[in-house]
């Protein structure tokens, strides 16, 4: 993976004691990343800490109403089936057994989260083919749905890295396609 550009941060809490609630920036590190990644009102940033250094930062950006939105003609291959993209954080390519693929909520609510709740999966990749469990976790306000035990192992065979975007394409009723874009 070539390197990614990188910005000095440092943050002190203010007037809490959980440093999750309320934090600030100092020095200009957060300044100059937002000037540099052109980040603006109602932008959303996902930081994700991967070590105690270094924090992974996901932009996601208001669509441009404005601009006219240009759509490729769909790919009989790929367009017609399900299928999901997923770009890999730290906590999906970490080695540790507690290692996991969240499913999005989209895509399993439009095959029925009880689809995701214990079978296996056939997971083909660009190097290697790895058979996966998936399971679901429920609480009183969520659901969730994942690719558990194998997903190291598919990771790791397939030479998977922080980064990279995949794209699922459900070939089979428990058989997935991975493509990396």
């Amino acid at each position: 993976m070539s390197r990614q550009p990188e910005w000095p941060v440092m943050f002190r809490t203010h007037g809490v004691t959980n440093p999750r609630v309320s934090a600030f920036s100092i020095k200009d590190g957060f300044p100059k990343f937002m000037e540099d990644n052109n980040v603006q009102l109602g932008t959303l940033l996902i930081l994700e800490r991967v070590d105690n250094d270094f924090l992974h930062v996901t932009i996601y950006r208001r669509p441009d109403e404005t601009a006219p939105v240009l759509t490729p003609p769909p790919s009989p291959q790929t367009d017609l089936r399900p299928h999901f993209r997923k770009t890999l954080r730290a906590c999906h390519v970490r080695v540790s057994k507690s290692t996991r693929l969240d499913i999005p909520t989209a895509f399993w609510r439009s095959l029925a989260w009880e689809r995701f709740d214990g079978p296996w999966y056939t997971l083909e990749g660009p190097l290697h083919t790895v058979l996966v469990k998936s399971a679901v976790y429920c609480s009183a306000k969520q659901t969730f749905c994942f690719v558990t035990k194998g997903w190291v192992d598919f990771v790791a065979m397939n030479r998977l890295n922080l980064g990279d975007t995949l794209v699922f394409t459900l070939v089979g009723v428990a058989e997935f396609n991975v493509a990396t874009v």
